[in-house]
């Protein structure tokens, strides 16, 4: 299954009529959580913000790395694309912490938004949707970009897709690395992450 990444502003077609609503329940979420609703002010994002993230499993492979990291304060000897590491899993299951990287690992993939307020812990709600409720994950765009950083310390990439001017110079950096798929998945979440906070737009997955 693809997977893709884009940001959501207020000039988004679909966003008064399903995005608004969503934004609205956010806020009230963030309130009964102690943080200032006020601070979720969306903006508009003026031109595209979108990429190919991978596959599903290509974001399972970043969270495997950086479970590992988690665990061992090291990088995993190598990529294992066939399976979902055994320190992901036993998060996923509720074993271990995944701490320093709550929002980067316990986010779903195909439900939910990093939006660009700062809070500690990621969560779930229940959302309005076109045909009814649905449970949404939100995390902070803020809280991601931190531990994408934290998680460079390991990786090492000189930029994110962005900072690197598109995705061949990317591909270029990453190009014969053991670690392609987690590096490539970086850059994407990194640059996406970072317009999130600083133009104001959700970041959802696709």
């Amino acid at each position: 299954m693809s997977l893709d990444g884009r940001l959501v502003g207020t000039d988004f077609d679909e966003y008064e009529e399903f995005y608004q609503p969503i934004v609205e329940c956010m806020r009230k979420e963030l309130a009964e959580r102690g943080v200032d609703a006020g601070a979720l002010n969306v903006g508009s994002a003026g031109q595209t913000y979108a990429d190919q993230i991978g596959r599903t499993a290509s974001l399972h492979l970043l969270r495997s790395y950086a479970a590992c990291v988690a665990v061992h304060g090291s990088a995993p000897d190598e990529s294992e694309p066939s399976v979902i590491g055994h320190e992901l899993n036993q998060m996923y299951e509720g074993r271990l912490s995944p701490q320093p990287f709550f929002h980067l690992i316990i986010h779903s993939e195909e439900k939910g938004f990093y939006i660009p307020v700062d809070f500690k812990m990621p969560f779930s709600f229940e959302a309005p949707g076109l045909n009814g409720t649905w449970t949404c994950d939100l995390g902070s765009s803020q809280a991601l970009l931190r531990e994408l950083d934290e998680l460079n310390k390991f990786l090492q990439m000189p930029g994110d897709l962005g900072e690197l001017c598109g995705s061949a110079r990317v591909e270029q950096e990453i190009e014969g690395d053991p670690f392609h798929a987690e590096k490539w998945v970086w850059a994407v979440l990194h640059w996406l992450a970072r317009e999130s906070v600083a133009k104001s737009l959700l970041f959802e997955f696709c």
